[in-house]
């Protein structure tokens, strides 16, 4: 799966995927920012990071924007290493694919979609997290496989579907994992990929079977 495989320096990566490196910095700044408030001032950290979660009674009442900053707050440093890693992992290749552009508004369609499901199925519900939105770039590169079938080597396709399995299982095995947000996060993905394969099938003109390498 050369596709996940990151081999440049710093600045090769932060040269080569701008917007990654962004998404990146943003769930940093976004953590570390609440977190120095919080080091003289307990309370307004609570209200900025309550002020900005997805909370499904909030967004009821017209609080959208949550849809987009909830992706970037983060509950303790393993949550935040764990999305941050995975974000490193999968979203440089679709960024190259896509472009710079289209992949920062598929990145946020996907943060928001993932909330506007949760919303739908549990009103009340509350999050924190780019988990949902990382699953939801699973999704793409799920519907890409079936879509596709040419476009990713047989190995990287075993290694996609074996990736996403294991990772919806892991959050139905462990305590506090927002499973459905990432179910969320995967359909709107599914449905994200199915519009990038059939609107836009110039993206994927290639038959070449190793195209993942040719992109690294």
């Amino acid at each position: 799966m050369d596709i996940f495989l990151r081999k440049e320096n710093f600045k090769e990566f932060v040269s080569a995927y701008p917007i990654t490196t962004l998404l990146i910095l943003a769930d940093l700044v976004a953590y570390f920012g609440v977190a120095f408030i919080s080091m003289t001032d307990k309370g307004a950290a609570a209200d900025i990071f309550n002020n900005y979660i997805f909370d499904g009674q909030m967004i009821g009442k017209g609080e959208w924007y949550r849809l987009i900053t909830g992706n970037f707050l983060h509950i303790g440093i393993a949550h935040l290493l764990f999305n941050v890693f995975a974000t490193y992992v999968f979203a440089p290749f679709l960024e190259k694919l896509l472009g710079k552009v289209k992949f920062l508004l598929c990145y946020l369609l996907l943060g928001i979609g993932t909330g506007t499901l949760n919303y739908l199925m549990n009103p009340f519900f509350l999050g924190v997290g780019a988990s949902g939105a990382l699953f939801g770039l699973m999704g793409i590169y799920i519907f890409i496989c079936i879509g596709k079938p040419t476009f990713f080597s047989k190995e990287t396709k075993q290694g996609i579907f074996g990736l996403v399995a294991t990772s919806l299982l892991s959050g139905l095995l462990f305590e506090n994992v927002g499973w459905l947000g990432h179910l969320g996060g995967l359909v709107s993905g599914i449905l994200l990929g199915i519009l990038l394969v059939f609107l836009m099938p110039q993206l994927f003109s290639s038959d070449d079977t190793n195209v993942e390498s040719s992109m690294h």
